[in-house]
Protein backbone atom coordinates (compact mmCIF):
# COMPACT_ATOMS: atom_id res chain seq x y z
CA UNK A 1 0.00 0.00 0.00
CA UNK A 2 1.50 3.39 -0.91
CA UNK A 3 0.63 6.33 2.35
CA UNK A 4 -1.15 9.53 1.63
CA UNK A 5 2.36 11.48 2.15
CA UNK A 6 3.75 9.26 -0.96
CA UNK A 7 0.48 9.61 -2.96
CA UNK A 8 0.61 13.68 -2.48
CA UNK A 9 4.04 13.47 -3.84
CA UNK A 10 3.08 11.53 -6.97
CA UNK A 11 0.29 14.49 -7.62
CA UNK A 12 2.55 17.10 -7.06
CA UNK A 13 5.05 15.34 -9.14
CA UNK A 14 2.40 14.93 -12.08
CA UNK A 15 1.44 18.26 -11.86
CA UNK A 16 4.91 19.60 -12.21
CA UNK A 17 5.72 17.15 -14.78
CA UNK A 18 2.61 18.49 -17.04
CA UNK A 19 3.18 22.09 -16.31
CA UNK A 20 6.77 23.12 -16.38
CA UNK A 21 7.61 22.89 -20.01
CA UNK A 22 4.94 24.81 -22.30
CA UNK A 23 7.62 25.74 -24.80
CA UNK A 24 9.86 24.09 -27.45
CA UNK A 25 13.42 24.90 -28.12
CA UNK A 26 15.21 26.87 -31.15
CA UNK A 27 15.87 24.62 -34.22
CA UNK A 28 17.48 24.71 -37.77
CA UNK A 29 14.81 22.83 -39.82
CA UNK A 30 16.27 20.01 -42.12
CA UNK A 31 14.21 21.34 -44.91
CA UNK A 32 12.06 24.17 -46.16
CA UNK A 33 8.57 24.52 -47.17
CA UNK A 34 8.05 23.85 -50.61
CA UNK A 35 4.74 24.74 -53.00
CA UNK A 36 4.25 21.35 -53.99
CA UNK A 37 0.85 21.46 -54.47
CA UNK A 38 -1.20 18.51 -52.00
CA UNK A 39 -4.10 16.71 -52.93
CA UNK A 40 -7.64 18.08 -52.94
CA UNK A 41 -10.17 17.22 -50.46
CA UNK A 42 -11.29 18.78 -47.32
CA UNK A 43 -9.30 17.47 -44.44
CA UNK A 44 -10.90 14.96 -41.96
CA UNK A 45 -11.46 14.48 -37.85
CA UNK A 46 -8.98 11.81 -38.24
CA UNK A 47 -6.41 12.24 -40.31
CA UNK A 48 -5.02 8.92 -41.53
CA UNK A 49 -0.75 8.60 -40.99
CA UNK A 50 2.06 6.72 -39.80
CA UNK A 51 5.10 7.84 -38.53
CA UNK A 52 7.08 3.79 -38.67
CA UNK A 53 8.58 4.46 -42.38
CA UNK A 54 9.61 7.68 -42.29
CA UNK A 55 8.53 10.86 -43.81
CA UNK A 56 7.06 14.41 -42.27
CA UNK A 57 7.34 14.33 -38.27
CA UNK A 58 9.53 11.18 -38.57
CA UNK A 59 13.21 13.12 -37.85
CA UNK A 60 12.13 16.69 -36.72
CA UNK A 61 11.19 17.58 -40.73
CA UNK A 62 8.29 19.38 -42.50
CA UNK A 63 6.37 18.23 -45.47
CA UNK A 64 4.82 20.15 -48.02
CA UNK A 65 2.72 23.49 -47.29
CA UNK A 66 0.91 26.12 -49.51
CA UNK A 67 -0.74 29.22 -49.06
CA UNK A 68 -1.23 30.36 -45.64
CA UNK A 69 0.35 27.27 -44.21
CA UNK A 70 3.92 28.12 -45.99
CA UNK A 71 3.39 31.36 -45.89
CA UNK A 72 3.23 31.54 -41.61
CA UNK A 73 5.94 29.06 -41.86
CA UNK A 74 8.32 30.76 -43.81
CA UNK A 75 7.67 34.12 -41.53
CA UNK A 76 7.95 32.39 -38.61
CA UNK A 77 11.53 30.72 -39.60
CA UNK A 78 12.92 33.83 -40.47
CA UNK A 79 11.93 34.79 -36.87
CA UNK A 80 14.14 32.28 -35.64
CA UNK A 81 11.30 29.37 -35.03
CA UNK A 82 12.33 25.82 -35.73
CA UNK A 83 9.48 23.98 -37.63
CA UNK A 84 8.45 20.60 -38.15
CA UNK A 85 5.27 18.63 -38.76
CA UNK A 86 3.66 16.28 -36.19
CA UNK A 87 1.93 14.98 -39.28
CA UNK A 88 1.31 15.78 -43.09
CA UNK A 89 -0.77 14.03 -45.16
CA UNK A 90 -3.20 14.62 -47.75
CA UNK A 91 -5.81 15.45 -45.97
CA UNK A 92 -3.89 18.38 -43.89
CA UNK A 93 -1.23 18.52 -41.44
CA UNK A 94 -0.64 19.64 -37.66
CA UNK A 95 2.92 22.01 -37.64
CA UNK A 96 4.84 23.07 -34.50
CA UNK A 97 7.21 26.30 -34.60
CA UNK A 98 9.00 26.42 -31.77
CA UNK A 99 11.60 28.95 -29.99
CA UNK A 100 13.26 28.73 -26.69
CA UNK A 101 15.75 30.82 -24.80
CA UNK A 102 15.87 29.89 -21.22
CA UNK A 103 13.44 31.18 -19.16
CA UNK A 104 11.30 32.78 -22.28
CA UNK A 105 10.21 31.24 -25.79
CA UNK A 106 7.23 31.58 -27.84
CA UNK A 107 5.37 28.82 -30.03
CA UNK A 108 3.00 28.76 -33.05
CA UNK A 109 0.95 25.10 -33.28
CA UNK A 110 -1.47 25.38 -35.96
CA UNK A 111 -3.28 22.80 -38.49
CA UNK A 112 -4.14 23.49 -41.85
CA UNK A 113 -5.79 21.64 -44.81
CA UNK A 114 -4.90 20.41 -48.12
CA UNK A 115 -5.32 23.94 -50.11
CA UNK A 116 -3.07 25.43 -47.23
CA UNK A 117 -5.48 27.49 -45.29
CA UNK A 118 -5.01 27.54 -42.04
CA UNK A 119 -8.03 26.23 -39.69
CA UNK A 120 -7.25 25.95 -35.97
CA UNK A 121 -4.23 27.53 -33.85
CA UNK A 122 -2.41 28.02 -30.69
CA UNK A 123 0.19 30.97 -29.70
CA UNK A 124 1.87 31.26 -27.26
CA UNK A 125 4.90 33.56 -25.48
CA UNK A 126 6.25 33.35 -22.07
CA UNK A 127 8.77 35.29 -20.36
CA UNK A 128 9.30 34.55 -16.29
CA UNK A 129 11.48 37.60 -16.04
CA UNK A 130 9.99 40.29 -18.18
CA UNK A 131 6.17 40.55 -18.33
CA UNK A 132 6.54 43.34 -21.15
CA UNK A 133 8.80 40.91 -23.09
CA UNK A 134 6.13 38.14 -23.33
CA UNK A 135 3.72 40.69 -24.82
CA UNK A 136 6.01 41.59 -27.54
CA UNK A 137 7.09 38.22 -28.30
CA UNK A 138 3.60 37.07 -28.59
CA UNK A 139 2.84 40.16 -30.92
CA UNK A 140 5.25 38.81 -33.43
CA UNK A 141 3.92 35.19 -33.31
CA UNK A 142 0.26 36.63 -33.54
CA UNK A 143 1.13 38.79 -36.99
CA UNK A 144 3.72 36.51 -38.35
CA UNK A 145 1.02 33.77 -39.08
CA UNK A 146 -2.17 35.72 -38.26
CA UNK A 147 -1.83 39.04 -40.82
CA UNK A 148 -2.53 36.69 -43.81
CA UNK A 149 -4.58 33.88 -41.97
CA UNK A 150 -6.84 36.27 -39.84
CA UNK A 151 -6.68 40.04 -41.75
CA UNK A 152 -4.92 42.67 -40.19
CA UNK A 153 -8.05 44.20 -38.74
CA UNK A 154 -9.05 40.58 -37.26
CA UNK A 155 -5.27 40.51 -35.67
CA UNK A 156 -5.86 44.42 -34.39
CA UNK A 157 -8.90 42.76 -31.97
CA UNK A 158 -6.79 40.23 -30.23
CA UNK A 159 -3.96 42.68 -30.01
CA UNK A 160 -6.29 45.13 -27.97
CA UNK A 161 -7.43 42.57 -26.07
CA UNK A 162 -4.17 41.51 -24.42
CA UNK A 163 -3.46 45.83 -24.11
CA UNK A 164 -6.46 46.50 -22.29
CA UNK A 165 -5.36 43.49 -19.82
CA UNK A 166 -7.94 40.98 -20.48
CA UNK A 167 -7.09 37.90 -18.51
CA UNK A 168 -9.41 35.25 -19.87
CA UNK A 169 -11.91 35.73 -22.51
CA UNK A 170 -13.21 35.18 -25.53
CA UNK A 171 -12.34 37.31 -28.42
CA UNK A 172 -14.83 37.52 -31.42
CA UNK A 173 -13.56 37.86 -34.90
CA UNK A 174 -14.82 37.33 -38.76
CA UNK A 175 -12.01 34.30 -38.93
CA UNK A 176 -13.56 32.76 -35.90
CA UNK A 177 -13.87 32.34 -32.09
CA UNK A 178 -10.18 32.63 -29.82
CA UNK A 179 -9.72 32.29 -26.37
CA UNK A 180 -6.91 34.36 -24.71
CA UNK A 181 -5.20 33.55 -21.54
CA UNK A 182 -2.73 36.74 -20.35
CA UNK A 183 -1.52 36.18 -17.23
CA UNK A 184 1.35 38.53 -17.44
CA UNK A 185 4.57 36.45 -18.28
CA UNK A 186 2.10 34.17 -20.45
CA UNK A 187 0.26 34.99 -23.07
CA UNK A 188 -2.06 32.31 -25.03
CA UNK A 189 -4.42 32.27 -28.08
CA UNK A 190 -5.95 29.08 -29.27
CA UNK A 191 -9.36 28.80 -31.34
CA UNK A 192 -10.64 27.18 -34.58
CA UNK A 193 -11.66 28.61 -38.05
CA UNK A 194 -15.55 29.37 -38.35
CA UNK A 195 -17.48 25.85 -39.81
CA UNK A 196 -14.34 23.91 -39.38
CA UNK A 197 -12.73 21.60 -36.45
CA UNK A 198 -9.63 20.92 -35.45
CA UNK A 199 -8.40 17.44 -36.42
CA UNK A 200 -7.84 14.92 -33.96
CA UNK A 201 -4.31 13.93 -33.10
CA UNK A 202 -2.99 10.36 -33.82
CA UNK A 203 -2.53 8.57 -30.45
CA UNK A 204 0.75 7.68 -29.62
CA UNK A 205 2.41 5.39 -26.59
CA UNK A 206 5.78 3.67 -26.29
CA UNK A 207 4.67 0.05 -25.81
CA UNK A 208 6.92 -0.44 -22.21
CA UNK A 209 4.15 0.45 -18.92
CA UNK A 210 5.73 2.39 -15.98
CA UNK A 211 5.58 -1.19 -14.27
CA UNK A 212 8.05 -2.64 -16.71
CA UNK A 213 10.66 0.52 -16.95
CA UNK A 214 10.54 0.60 -12.89
CA UNK A 215 11.78 -2.94 -13.09
CA UNK A 216 14.78 -2.15 -15.84
CA UNK A 217 15.80 1.08 -13.85
CA UNK A 218 16.02 -0.51 -10.71
CA UNK A 219 17.99 -3.35 -12.48
CA UNK A 220 20.38 -0.68 -13.24
CA UNK A 221 20.71 1.27 -9.60
CA UNK A 222 18.14 3.62 -9.63
CA UNK A 223 16.09 4.57 -6.90
CA UNK A 224 12.33 4.39 -8.13
CA UNK A 225 9.57 6.66 -5.92
CA UNK A 226 7.62 8.89 -7.49
CA UNK A 227 10.82 9.34 -10.11
CA UNK A 228 13.65 6.84 -10.64
CA UNK A 229 17.22 8.08 -9.32
CA UNK A 230 20.93 7.96 -9.31
CA UNK A 231 23.10 10.02 -7.42
CA UNK A 232 25.61 11.21 -9.27
CA UNK A 233 29.13 12.94 -8.04
CA UNK A 234 28.76 15.11 -4.71
CA UNK A 235 25.25 16.41 -5.32
CA UNK A 236 24.21 15.84 -8.73
CA UNK A 237 21.62 12.89 -10.08
CA UNK A 238 20.29 11.65 -13.20
CA UNK A 239 16.62 10.85 -13.23
CA UNK A 240 13.99 9.61 -15.21
CA UNK A 241 10.22 10.76 -14.54
CA UNK A 242 7.94 9.23 -16.29
CA UNK A 243 3.76 9.40 -17.13
CA UNK A 244 1.33 6.39 -18.03
CA UNK A 245 -2.20 4.81 -16.80
CA UNK A 246 -2.43 2.23 -14.99
CA UNK A 247 -1.01 -1.34 -17.17
CA UNK A 248 -0.86 1.36 -20.33
CA UNK A 249 2.36 2.16 -22.36
CA UNK A 250 3.97 5.65 -21.55
CA UNK A 251 3.01 8.52 -22.59
CA UNK A 252 4.97 11.38 -21.16
CA UNK A 253 8.70 10.82 -20.00
CA UNK A 254 12.03 13.33 -19.23
CA UNK A 255 15.38 12.15 -18.93
CA UNK A 256 17.27 14.52 -16.56
CA UNK A 257 20.86 14.96 -15.14
CA UNK A 258 22.19 17.71 -12.69
CA UNK A 259 24.81 18.20 -10.84
CA UNK A 260 29.10 19.98 -11.30
CA UNK A 261 29.25 20.64 -15.39
CA UNK A 262 31.55 17.22 -16.10
CA UNK A 263 29.14 14.84 -13.84
CA UNK A 264 26.28 16.24 -15.48
CA UNK A 265 27.77 15.69 -18.89
CA UNK A 266 28.67 12.28 -18.36
CA UNK A 267 24.99 11.63 -16.29
CA UNK A 268 22.94 12.41 -19.05
CA UNK A 269 23.95 10.19 -21.89
CA UNK A 270 24.01 7.34 -19.22
CA UNK A 271 20.33 8.08 -18.17
CA UNK A 272 19.13 8.85 -21.84
CA UNK A 273 21.24 5.36 -22.66
CA UNK A 274 19.32 3.30 -19.39
CA UNK A 275 15.93 4.99 -20.33
CA UNK A 276 15.84 4.24 -24.40
CA UNK A 277 17.32 0.75 -23.65
CA UNK A 278 14.07 -0.18 -21.88
CA UNK A 279 11.58 1.36 -24.61
CA UNK A 280 9.83 -0.22 -26.76
CA UNK A 281 7.86 0.53 -29.62
CA UNK A 282 6.17 3.87 -30.20
CA UNK A 283 9.25 5.35 -33.17
CA UNK A 284 11.94 5.12 -30.34
CA UNK A 285 14.68 4.45 -32.55
CA UNK A 286 13.74 7.96 -34.52
CA UNK A 287 12.99 9.59 -31.44
CA UNK A 288 16.57 8.66 -29.70
CA UNK A 289 18.75 9.05 -33.07
CA UNK A 290 16.93 12.95 -32.91
CA UNK A 291 18.42 13.35 -29.49
CA UNK A 292 21.96 11.88 -30.51
CA UNK A 293 22.02 14.07 -33.12
CA UNK A 294 20.95 17.40 -31.17
CA UNK A 295 23.14 16.66 -27.92
CA UNK A 296 25.57 20.40 -28.50
CA UNK A 297 23.91 21.78 -25.21
CA UNK A 298 21.55 24.23 -27.30
CA UNK A 299 18.04 24.26 -26.66
CA UNK A 300 15.42 22.29 -29.21
CA UNK A 301 12.41 20.94 -30.24
CA UNK A 302 10.63 19.34 -32.75
CA UNK A 303 7.67 16.80 -33.79
CA UNK A 304 9.58 13.72 -34.31
CA UNK A 305 8.14 10.00 -34.02
CA UNK A 306 4.71 11.29 -33.31
CA UNK A 307 6.20 12.71 -30.30
CA UNK A 308 7.22 16.51 -28.82
CA UNK A 309 10.67 16.16 -27.87
CA UNK A 310 12.43 18.80 -26.02
CA UNK A 311 16.29 19.59 -24.92
CA UNK A 312 16.60 22.28 -22.29
CA UNK A 313 19.16 22.84 -19.83
CA UNK A 314 20.84 25.50 -17.74
CA UNK A 315 24.48 25.98 -16.51
CA UNK A 316 26.98 27.80 -14.32
CA UNK A 317 30.16 27.90 -13.00
CA UNK A 318 29.23 25.69 -10.14
CA UNK A 319 25.85 23.62 -11.70
CA UNK A 320 24.51 22.29 -14.52
CA UNK A 321 21.22 20.68 -15.52
CA UNK A 322 20.02 19.22 -18.87
CA UNK A 323 16.86 17.36 -19.53
CA UNK A 324 15.11 15.71 -22.38
CA UNK A 325 11.22 15.48 -22.66
CA UNK A 326 9.15 13.38 -24.46
CA UNK A 327 5.87 13.75 -24.53
CA UNK A 328 2.29 12.85 -26.28
CA UNK A 329 0.98 16.28 -27.82
CA UNK A 330 -2.52 17.63 -26.94
CA UNK A 331 -4.38 20.08 -28.92
CA UNK A 332 -7.41 22.09 -28.06
CA UNK A 333 -8.60 24.86 -30.13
Amino acid sequence: MIGGGVVGLVVIGLLVFLGIRAFGGEDTPTSNPTTTEQPTGEPTGKPTTSTSSGGPGQNGELGNATGQAKTATEKLQGLGFGCSDLFNTSQGAHRGCFKEDGRKGAEAIFQFGSDGNIIAVRLQAQDDDNFNNAQVAFDQVLQALGNDTFGADQVKKVQDAVKTGQRSDEVGTTWGEFQLSNQGQSVRLSGHKSGEDSMDLPDQSFDTTQAQLVTALKAKGYVCTTSCKKDVGKYGYQRVFFFASSGKGIKDIEISASGEAEDAKKALPAALGDAFGALKGGNVAAVKAYVDAHNDGKPYSAYVGGWKVEISGNSSASYTSQQVSIEYESFYA
